[in-house]
């Protein structure tokens, strides 16, 4: 009957610890990125480290991508935070894919570049990421939603 008592007692503590761990830390939400509705000829990869980003500190982004009809002096790349009614939330990162590590003409590209998440963005807000030729032209665009 003690034996019963001790495991009883056992179980009974062993499932109220179980109880107070917060899940919450172990549920990672990772940020998908995926091609905008419109607009996206050639598609492009995109990860971010930390995943999702916290606010007030850099944030690196890493770019990769392949443009079929060709990387050009002058084409771009574009990182911007949209709320949900499009409406933009910080000064734009605009970088010259040609000028930061690719050879250009080419038809593939990778950038990585650092930028610092403002610290009063809303709790849901949107990434998005064109890639534009020399003519401002979008070749490809990523959309990513980070949901607080």
């Amino acid at each position: 009957m003690k034996q019963n008592l001790i495991l009883v007692v056992i179980l009974l503590v062993t499932l109220s610890m179980v109880n107070a761990i917060p899940y919450y830390q172990f549920d990672k939400r990772a940020t998908t990125f995926e091609q905008c509705p419109s607009g996206s000829q050639f598609p492009i990869t995109v990860s971010i480290e930390p995943d999702p980003p916290v606010l007030g500190q850099d944030c690196t982004f890493t770019v990769t991508g392949t443009i079929d009809s060709g990387i050009n002096p002058g084409t771009t790349l574009l990182i911007s935070l949209v709320d949900g009614a499009n409406k933009v939330l910080n000064q734009a990162t605009i970088i010259d894919i040609c000028t930061s590590g690719a050879t250009c003409p080419t038809t593939s590209f990778s950038i990585t570049r650092t930028i610092t998440i403002d610290a009063g963005l809303p709790a849901t807000y949107s990434i998005v990421i064109f890639v534009t030729d020399e003519n401002k032209t979008t070749l490809s665009c990523a959309l990513g939603t980070i949901t607080g």
